[in-house]
């Protein structure tokens, strides 16, 4: 039988070293004697003393190595709990020759578990360490995306791949609606998706929502937790697992819950912060708007009170100036109406269209404070007004260009039917003010461009030229009356003008400029819908039957040209100085046929005396001859006491027109 067999059962520690202590050194011994008796040397005083000292050697050695074993015993004793079971048939207890011992099965079962706890601590601390970093991850893009749509999309993704999780969705109340509505959202969750809305209280998301709780469901599968600001919540972010692995468990642990809150309670004041930033970025550009609409409006007040001023100015003014031509034409006609000299007349005709420039420019002055559309009437040709502001500013660009040695290129890009409906004086007017400022801009010469073309209803006109151009700033005042960069030889009214002739007309005018590259002046204006033009009606005849006529004017030498001319057309004229005199000749006695009175007169307007008249004599007509409007300027209210208005400087055709429809009273 061998000797493993023999000790083939578990033994102790100490029974173990005890056999090894007696193979190991008692053993030897007892061979030793035997030799020693089997020689004859045993009895030998040297032999037996040896063997004595062996022995006491052998059991010192075994009462050390004893107390030695207890220990260890003692050590295995302590490793291992009470009450817990002893790894028997581990390896490591296993004693070639003796068995398993016991003690070394303990200690080996202490260390297994040791090592098991350690791996165990190991994981768990890397866990941690991935939490941590996806917490700090999370944090920083709370800081550094400030847009809330995106932050949501990147905390859930790293939110689901931190906890290992399948689908995800991050969803924010409406509390004025009662619904969570899904704005972010990852996974193979076909029932969540971005826009969906859950309401209120339905639902694990609902039931969260409602009572600010966090829940767990399916198991431990699918956690729900809410979005919370101090006490109030303000969303919720639902997670679930997918399928169950040896890395991945289908369940939340607790540390997955304890991180999932810690998590979201920075995403809450992360969201927050963004919610507060969104609403001051859209405060401040609400507040921007109010600035540049408040801004705007103070620029057309500013504007406006200085058009109105000019109004005033320039009403007064042409009041005057109409008296005086209102002279000048009236005795001018009446010279052409006693002259048939034709070299008397040819210098008298080149007077009166003079006067009736004169009177256009007058009536465009006022037209530009009062800004009023003109009628469509005319049919203008652009290229046409082109073409002659051309040849208009000829000496300009041509002649003393070549002067100075500045050569201006001129080139002309005429466009198909563009044709509006205005006044073409106005309009020529402002083209050759656009092309004078360009020659301006191009003291060492340059090239001028002028195109017209017509696109989507409107005609278009622009002016561009290579000169230096103008500052941001000047483009913007450049429209503003009286701002000039021309120094003491401008007046600042060429642009302003130029604009309120083209606003008369629908129409727009726009500005681009670089500074050092050039400006592009484009003009629009609406295609018409035109009548014939109005020079096409002939002169009306001389009337019938002469009238008898009261004239009403408190300038007398007004008074005294529109009686003649009047008179000299064939009708009996009476005079007054003003409206009382008028009411006082009326009362009288005298019969008349038609009134004819100023609109402006100190004591009683020429309306106050169209309405007095209208209640004294109800069938007598009252005509208006003014410098201040026209009759488009007049209500429906003040039109019905007037049978006729003419505007000053007024023209013996005008007068025949006027006078045409009546007859003398019986």
């Amino acid at each position: 039988m061998k000797l493993g067999r023999i000790f083939g059962d578990a033994v102790g520690l100490r029974e173990a070293a005890s056999i090894v202590f007696a193979l190991a050194a008692l053993l030897p011994l007892l061979v030793t004697v035997l030799a020693l008796h089997r020689s004859g040397a045993l009895w030998s005083f040297e032999a037996e003393a040896m063997v004595l000292v062996a022995l006491a050697t052998a059991v010192i050695g075994f009462i050390v190595f004893r107390v030695m074993v207890d220990r260890v015993v003692r050590l295995a004793g302590s490793l291992v709990g009470a009450g817990e079971a002893v790894v028997r048939d581990a390896d490591t207890a296993l004693v070639p020759g003796i068995g398993r011992v016991t003690e070394i099965g303990q200690i080996g079962t202490a260390f297994a578990r040791m090592l098991d706890d350690l791996r165990g601590s190991t994981e768990r601390l890397e866990d941690l360490v991935f939490k941590l970093g996806a917490l700090n991850e999370v944090v920083e893009l709370a800081a550094r995306v400030p847009n809330m749509q995106q932050l949501l999309a990147l905390v859930l993704e790293r939110t689901m791949r931190t906890v290992r999780a399948a689908t995800g969705s991050i969803m924010l109340l409406d509390r004025k609606r009662g619904t969570l509505r899904v704005v972010a959202a990852r996974g193979d969750d076909g029932d969540v998706s971005v826009g969906a809305e859950v309401p209120l209280g339905e639902g694990v998301a609902g039931k969260v929502a409602q009572l600010g709780e966090l829940q767990l469901a399916e198991a431990g599968r699918l956690v729900c937790l809410p979005i919370r600001v101090e006490d109030r919540v303000t969303g919720v972010i639902k997670l679930a697992k997918g399928d169950a692995s040896l890395l991945d468990p289908r369940a939340f642990s607790a540390m997955d819950v304890q991180f999932l809150s810690t998590l979201i309670a920075h995403v809450a004041y992360a969201l927050e912060n963004a919610r507060l930033l969104e609403d001051s970025r859209s405060t401040t550009q609400r507040l921007q708007q109010v600035v540049e609409e408040l801004r705007t409006a103070q620029t057309r007040l500013v504007e406006g009170e200085t058009v109105r001023a000019l109004g005033q100015m320039a009403s007064g003014m042409a009041h005057h100036l109409n008296n005086l031509l209102a002279v000048v034409s009236g005795r001018l006609q009446l010279l052409l109406m006693r002259s048939q000299d034709v070299a008397v007349r040819k210098p008298l005709e080149t007077a009166q269209r003079a006067v009736g420039d004169a009177a256009e420019v007058v009536r465009r002055v006022l037209g530009f404070s009062a800004a009023q559309p003109v009628a469509e009437t005319t049919r203008v040709d652009l290229n046409e007004i082109a073409a002659d502001v051309i040849e208009l500013t000829r000496p300009r660009w041509q002649d003393a260009a070549q002067l100075h040695n500045a050569m201006v290129d001129i080139r002309f890009e005429p466009g198909e039917d563009v044709v509006v409906a205005g006044e073409p004086a106005p309009l020529r007017e402002v083209l050759m003010n656009l092309v004078l400022n360009a020659l301006d801009a191009m003291p060492g010469g340059g090239a001028l461009t002028l195109r017209t073309w017509v696109q989507d209803g409107w005609v278009y006109c622009s002016l561009g030229d290579t000169g230096a151009g103008m500052s941001a700033d000047t483009r913007q005042r450049a429209l503003e009356p009286f701002f000039t960069t021309k120094g003491p030889k401008g007046v600042g009214l060429g642009l302003s003008v130029s604009l309120g002739v083209v606003q008369r007309h629908r129409g727009e005018m726009d500005i681009q400029s670089t500074e050092g590259q050039g400006t592009v002046v484009t003009l629009r204006i609406p295609c018409p819908g035109v009548t014939p033009p109005p020079d096409t009606v002939p002169l009306a005849p001389r009337p019938v039957a002469p009238l008898r006529i009261l004239a009403v004017d408190d300038e007398p030498t007004v008074l005294e040209a529109l009686a003649d001319t009047l008179g000299e057309d064939g009708h009996r004229v009476l005079t007054a100085g003003g409206g009382r005199e008028a009411l006082t000749v009326l009362d009288g006695g005298e019969r008349v046929d038609v009134v004819i009175t100023d609109l402006g007169m100190p004591g009683m307007t020429g309306w106050e005396l169209a309405r007095a008249l209208r209640t004294r004599q109800p069938d007598l007509p009252v005509g208006l001859i003014s410098g201040w409007t026209s009759s488009a300027d007049f209500s429906a209210e003040e039109a019905s006491h007037v049978a006729f208005v003419i505007a000053k400087p007024y023209t013996l055709g005008a007068l025949r027109t006027a006078l045409a429809p009546f007859r003398p009273r019986r």
